[in-house]
């Protein structure tokens, strides 16, 4: 049987990669000395670590017995191109590392979440937070920095993969099939109720609403999952501040309707 070099075996890997999870840019580097037979993956965001691993394992030609302290050998080959010849054979790699790194911008919308769970508190940078609930995710107690990082692990990233992975597919659909089943996009809904005061809903975790939103001082409900602006309710649609929060939220690229209420018939 021929034996697949690691340097040729990282080459497909990353071939494989590119072709599985299209717009994520991974780095695979073959390791060097004693580490030579290993092989590093690397990327930001994008598919969990369970989902590359599905990939880098068959490709691994060995794996280690931490419990016997020896490395043993799989049963894995693989297909490589070599010079422009297709090999099959044994790939010589004792094991892949595999290692996903979460970006500032997939920790900005945790804060976000967090704060919307919090009635619009600020999350602290520092200092020991509670347990709480994040989209049905339990959030263990942890320091403030391993928490955003949690909530970014387990709910902002799962969250935008699927969505990207969702838009990957009807990119992919054919012409002819192309505008059906596909949801209307409604954008955003400033609306003013004496119920209710003046509210915002339509929001999307990353859409940037949430930062447009806090400077014009709304607070989120979590219970109602709408952003309020605090007492609003039971007075006259505040034309200015409705029309200056549309205004900042366009300018933010995000589509907002404005309804305000009918006035009141002449008498």
């Amino acid at each position: 049987m021929d034996y697949i070099d690691t340097k040729h075996v990282a080459a497909e890997l990353r071939s494989r990669l590119k072709a599985a999870f299209p717009g994520v840019t991974f780095s695979v580097r073959k390791g060097t000395g004693t580490a030579a037979a290993w092989i590093i993956v690397n990327w930001t965001d994008g598919p969990s670590t369970a989902d590359v691993e599905e990939l880098t394992r068959p490709m691994q030609g060995a794996q280690f017995n931490g419990q016997e302290d020896r490395y043993e050998s799989t049963d894995n080959t693989v297909t490589v191109t070599v010079n422009g010849r297709k090999v099959t054979g044994k790939p010589l790699v004792d094991g892949i590392n595999t290692q996903r790194h979460i970006s500032d911008d997939a920790l900005k919308a945790a804060a976000e979440l967090w704060s919307e769970a919090h009635e619009g508190a600020e999350p602290p940078t520092g200092g020991m937070l509670a347990a709480c609930v994040i989209d049905g995710h339990v959030i263990q107690e942890n320091w403030a920095p391993q928490q955003m990082w949690q909530i970014a692990h387990d709910v902002v990233l799962p969250q935008r993969w699927a969505a990207a992975k969702k838009q990957a597919a009807q990119a992919a659909r054919p012409a002819s099939a192309s505008g059906q089943d596909e949801e209307a996009t409604e954008g955003l809904t400033l609306r003013h109720t004496d119920e209710d005061g003046t509210t915002v809903t339509g929001t999307r975790l990353g859409d940037g609403a949430a930062d447009v939103l806090k400077e014009h001082g709304f607070r989120w409900h979590r219970k109602n999952q709408y952003w309020y602006a605090p007492g609003s309710r039971n007075k006259d649609a505040g034309s200015e501040f409705m029309a200056a929060v549309a205004a900042d939220l366009a300018a933010a690229d995000l589509k907002v309707t404005t309804v305000r209420p009918e006035p009141a018939p002449a008498a």
